[in-house]
């Protein structure tokens, strides 16, 4: 059984092996103990990782563990990380950023509003992000 519950996205993410700096990395769901991508690099389990979150209000900046790597297919590899930071509050939200900017992507998309990821999250945090950070004690 899971720890945390996962979230699909398609907000970008960066996420930048310290061992491999071209890796071509597609991020696929987020949780709030870590990520997982798809990678044409085979990361060793145990390589550490950065990784950027730009779009949200502040940057999320942060370091990864590789904790396991399952090929896909011939140079293609489904990794998961784990966040190594022990700040869990941030953490959780910064998940609950990322969620709530991308289900209101999608609710544009339904009214008929396509935009980018990067110019939904830019827009939210415009118009919500403020409101988000009253709702959570943020100062």
């Amino acid at each position: 059984m899971r720890q945390f519950i996962r979230h699909p996205i398609s907000i970008p993410i960066q996420v930048h092996p310290l061992d491999h700096p071209t890796a071509n990395i597609e991020v696929q769901n987020l949780s709030a103990g870590g990520l997982c991508f798809v990678t044409d690099t085979p990361l060793a389990v145990g390589s550490l990782v950065e990784f950027v979150i730009p779009n949200l209000e502040p940057d999320y900046h942060g370091d990864g563990l590789v904790v396991w790597r399952k090929e896909q297919a011939e140079n293609l590899f489904a990794v998961g990380m784990c966040f190594i930071t022990d700040d869990e509050y941030y953490r959780t939200r910064m998940v609950e950023q990322v969620c709530r900017i991308e289900a209101y992507r999608r609710e544009l998309a339904e009214q008929g509003r396509q935009l980018t990821p990067e110019a939904a999250a830019e827009e939210w945090i415009e118009r919500f992000a403020a409101k988000f950070d009253d709702s959570h004690g943020v100062n």
